[in-house]
């Protein structure tokens, strides 16, 4: 009887441990899982956007660069300010300048983009839906340079990006 006491302690503290380490497995496998249902999900947004750009002009003074985006894809885009702008371009004296320009929702400043009119812009309006396009306007300084060739990336908050050339003034 004297060593019946301290078994049942040992084999009750075992079967405590035992429980308390089957039961954190389980929590860290259904954080897993949950992650990966998570990053499907993004991934799957992200593989049903798509955009195009189909136009690209430049104003007199090479300030205020344009381009026009489609949205090809399925997954509508509202989050602007999510969005990144990414522009290589050349002044008058053949300087590049490569710059990461911020949204603004606010007037036009230098070194920022805003979003102009919409095209075909019948649901939701203000999002960019499928088959809808955008105006995207970029004012730059220093001002493009005339004659110059130039690279524009722009990417959606989801990760999916569009590239296009443009010529200076």
């Amino acid at each position: 009887m004297e060593n019946g006491l301290p078994a049942l302690m040992l084999a009750a503290i075992m079967m405590l441990a035992t429980v308390l380490m089957a039961r954190g497995g389980f929590l860290g496998a259904d954080a897993i899982g949950m992650s990966l249902r998570e990053s499907e999900t993004r991934y799957a947004e992200q593989n049903r956007t798509g955009l195009t750009v189909t136009g690209a002009s430049i104003d007199g003074t090479g300030a205020n660069v344009t381009f026009t985006v489609r949205n090809d894809g399925q997954t509508a885009i509202g989050d602007f300010a999510g969005m990144d702008v990414v522009l290589q371009y050349f002044d008058e004296n053949a300087v590049r300048y490569d710059a990461w320009i911020p949204y603004t929702n606010g007037a036009l400043a230098s070194n920022t983009w805003t979003q102009g009119n919409f095209q075909n812009d019948i649901f939701e309006p203000g999002i960019l839906n499928t088959g809808e396009s955008m105006d995207i306007t970029v004012r730059v300084n220093p001002v493009v340079g005339a004659g110059t060739v130039n690279w524009a990336v722009i990417g959606t908050e989801r990760g999916v990006t569009v590239q296009s050339y443009f010529d200076g003034p």
